[in-house]
């Protein structure tokens, strides 16, 4: 893959574009990623934080920021939100590349408006997600499309790694969501520690949390600060066999 492709493929804008990675759905359509700063990922760079590490995990850091720093990005599509947060909600327990790009893609092209796309989700298809999608895009609206991640996890079926995906990918790069493949490489750079409790996570910020120290989220958070969603992505290519750390 080249840098681009790096960067898209485990993002959640990769829903809004064709497989040219041509803007077809939300603003700006008819760009092509690589042209635009926020879609290529190029408006992040780790060095710009490289001293949030803290100082036993600052060789690991700096080692994948001479390594991928100048290439993996963060993608980030400003003013698509509402998809967005569609897209971060059905990639509950499924395949993302197979499953919610389909998904999706058919949800977008019908609308884009959230509330339409929230009574067309059972339609498209039989799964869980789609059936759980019309309450928890309600509630995002009625809280008024938050970004606050206690405000997110009090939505109807937004886990923590949902919330956390949503934030990384609308530019909260302190969010790092913790998924198998985080949990299988993060022992990897000396970040240690359990999945994050929903309950906790819903009554606790990460600073707050009794769990802290043995929760993943919260160490990535504390250790890593805005380089924390950066190197979640580099560990999710890891994991799938796409580059080394």
């Amino acid at each position: 893959m080249n840098c681009l492709q790096l960067t898209l493929y485990p993002s959640i804008t990769l829903a809004l574009l064709d497989e040219r990675f041509v803007k077809i759905f939300g603003v700006k359509k008819g760009v092509w990623a690589g042209d635009d700063l926020y879609i290529s990922g190029r408006w992040y760079s780790p060095w710009r934080y490289i001293n949030d590490a803290a100082s036993d995990l600052r060789d690991a850091v700096q080692n994948l920021a001479e390594r991928y720093g100048h290439c993996v990005g963060i993608s980030t599509s400003p003013g698509d939100e509402d998809l967005l947060f569609v897209v971060a909600f059905l990639t509950q327990n499924t395949n993302y590349h197979t499953n919610v790009l389909r998904w999706t893609r058919a949800l977008f092209s019908k609308t884009e408006d959230p509330a339409e796309i929230a009574e067309i989700a059972p339609s498209i298809g039989r799964s869980y997600q789609l059936r759980r999608l019309p309450q928890a895009v309600k509630r995002y609206l009625e809280l008024g499309r938050p970004r606050d991640r206690r405000e997110l996890l009090s939505i109807p079926g937004v886990g923590a790694k949902v919330a956390d995906l949503y934030l990384l990918f609308t530019g909260d790069t302190t969010a790092a969501p913790v998924d198998k493949h985080f949990m299988r490489t993060a022992p990897r750079l000396g970040l240690r520690g359990r999945p994050p409790s929903p309950a906790h996570c819903r009554r606790y910020t990460c600073d707050t949390c009794p769990l802290a120290p043995r929760c993943l989220r919260a160490q990535a958070a504390e250790k890593l600060g805005r380089l924390a969603g950066w190197v979640q992505t580099l560990a999710y290519l890891a994991d799938k066999g796409i580059l080394s750390i």
